[in-house]
């Protein structure tokens, strides 16, 4: 847990710190372009049996910022790329999801079940979590889907969010998304699906300012593609990208609630 003075530096940077980066997001996506990169969407790579050689994979983790998500989509649609966007619920923007679907992009819930089991039952142990209670989230979450389904038509994957109660049990939401599950849901892969996974050659993730807004997992984007690497995925988190004050101080305020 956070020393209450490095909580403090947190709020400052984020509040203060934080600069906008959409147009250094735009000039990463010209760069593959410019090396050769096909960029795509987890969704159509999957369809077109996981192609390798230069190929650059999209995924956005839409946490707590739906303007930036709204923001990045502006961008790709004008470079005519698409990508793949998780939505939680309370940063699904129905007119934006209805938008992208339009387009040919990938959206899918961005989902917590499990987490917000844990935390409604105040477990303290993951030897707490029983079958029954699994079953119950897998019954939640197929709930979850078919709501999404009547309100946009169309869902083909998701992805499991990172709550604070799955890092404080170190338990997963992917848990619940077995091989059987997805077919009887007709969920064509989860993003964390091993099968997805063995096959990226660079996976690289972004981060908050924060965190000195670093990449993590070795290497940048930019550098990936310079070397060319086969099949890079680039995990972003819109909050990161997006920046304006009153904004940040309501996702700031959205963070507290998921702890």
């Amino acid at each position: 847990m956070d020393k209450p003075m490095n909580r403090w530096k947190r709020i400052y940077r984020k509040l203060f710190r934080q600069k906008d980066r959409i147009g250094e997001y735009e000039a990463l996506l010209k760069r593959a372009l410019e090396n050769g990169y096909r960029v795509m969407s987890l969704l159509e790579w999957v369809r077109e049996d996981y192609p390798s050689g230069h190929v650059l994979l999209l995924r956005h983790d839409v946490d707590i910022d739906s303007r930036g998500a709204e923001r990045m989509f502006e961008v790709e649609r004008r470079l005519g790329v698409h990508a793949s966007y998780y939505f939680r619920h309370l940063t699904m923007k129905s007119s934006l999801v209805k938008r992208m679907l339009r387009e040919g992009f990938d959206v899918g819930l961005h989902y917590e079940t499990l987490a917000l089991k844990m935390r409604y039952l105040q477990l303290k142990d993951k030897k707490e979590i029983s079958s029954e209670i699994l079953l119950s989230c897998q019954q939640q979450l197929a709930g979850e889907i078919q709501e999404f389904r009547k309100s946009f038509g169309s869902m083909t994957s998701l992805c499991s969010h990172g709550a604070a109660w799955n890092r404080k049990l170190g338990v997963p939401n992917h848990i619940l998304v077995d091989d059987t599950f997805k077919k009887e849901h007709d969920i064509l892969f989860e993003a964390y699906d091993e099968a997805l996974r063995e096959r990226i050659t660079t996976y690289i993730s972004d981060a908050s300012v924060t965190d000195a807004s670093v990449w993590r997992y070795g290497k940048s984007p930019v550098e990936a593609i310079e070397q060319g690497d086969s099949v890079i995925l680039l995990l972003t988190h819109p909050e990161h990208w997006n920046h304006h004050f009153l904004s940040n101080v309501r996702k700031l305020w959205l963070s507290f609630l998921d702890r």
